[in-house]
């Protein structure tokens, strides 16, 4: 059997392993941090990029793919948060050799200032008056290697601080990622497992271990035309329901990208109202100039409201 039959039969085995994951443990994770998406291409295109290849978005879903983004990028992401929260990112990527790449990240998360409430004995919330802060961070490193001409692998560790109030834990995670290359080159496959890893620090002295969003994600991506790409997920995370995400990006000008899509989580935030049936559907734009590449994404949360993300890129 040929190497690519197998690692197509593989990828098989793997989307048949996230299909039968169920939600047992459904809310029961944290470090919820490591589930924001800070790329606003990625937010555009509904996270579909597991098999997209080439791309600085590797650095979040999948390590393999920061393999050739450039010789040297970097980029920055701002994003307003449901709630009045803020998130931002940095990212860097060093392609070392035609075989070998290196990425750094930074995330930050800020919720704010929040009111401090009480429960009293009938089960009633009382304003204390005071208010109380939340915040996160994540710093990581990634590298990347091709294997031969049909397959690259990543890795990438991460270190993650969760702060609310004068309380904070940490943990220490590790991303795994394949790029397969088919002989159809217009066609590339990804499997990742993302977020395999330990808490090293707790909120409380008795040392309660928060569980991780380890994540099993498969993708795919196809490039219809020269001009036109789309991709497809199907991801399993701890603590929640098979997902299935669909992106298509098409450039329109050799300056200007247009992008659509559709994430499955999206009955979990459809909670009635106007704006119910938008839930999961996100689009974006990119306009690129010399080495300068503005994207801007926007992804629907139902009546819950709309996160906006831009992100700025430059090329070496």
């Amino acid at each position: 059997m040929s190497l690519s039959k197998i690692l197509s039969f593989s990828l098989l085995l793997a989307i048949a392993f996230t299909l039968y994951g169920v939600n047992e443990n459904a809310g029961t994770t944290g470090f919820n941090n490591l589930k924001i998406v800070y790329s606003a291409r990625a937010v555009g295109m509904a996270s579909a990029m597991t098999g997209i290849n080439e791309t600085p978005e590797g650095l979040q879903f999948n390590p393999a793919a920061i393999l050739n983004a450039s010789d040297k990028t970097i980029t920055s992401t701002y994003c307003n948060y449901v709630v009045d929260s803020n998130a931002g990112a940095l990212h860097a990527i060093y392609q070392y050799d035609e075989k070998t790449a290196f990425g750094i990240l930074l995330h930050y998360l800020d919720l704010g200032e929040m009111d401090k409430t009480e429960v009293t004995t009938h089960n009633e919330y009382l304003e204390t008056g005071e208010t109380f802060g939340a915040s996160d961070l994540i710093i990581g490193a990634s590298a990347a290697k091709n294997i031969n001409p049909m397959i690259d692998l990543g890795v990438t560790l991460k270190y993650i601080t969760d702060n609310i109030d004068s309380y904070s834990a940490s943990a220490l995670v590790l991303d795994a990622g394949l790029i397969h290359h088919p002989a159809n080159e217009k066609i590339k496959v990804g499997v990742s497992l993302r977020n395999l890893g330990k808490q090293i620090t707790y909120y409380t002295s008795e040392n309660y271990n928060e569980k991780l969003p380890f994540t099993f994600a498969a993708g795919l991506s196809y490039k219809l035309t020269p001009n036109l790409l789309a991709a497809f997920d199907l991801s399993k995370p701890t603590g929640a329901n098979v997902g299935i995400k669909v992106g298509m990006e098409a450039k329109v000008h050799p300056m200007f990208t247009l992008r659509a899509g559709y994430n499955s989580y999206a009955p979990d935030w459809k909670t009635g109202g106007d704006w119910e049936w938008s839930s999961g559907l996100t689009c974006g734009a990119g306009f690129n100039w010399k080495n300068i590449q503005l994207d801007y994404g926007l992804s629907s949360y139902g009546n819950l409201g709309f996160v906006n993300q831009v992100t700025l890129a430059y090329n070496f």
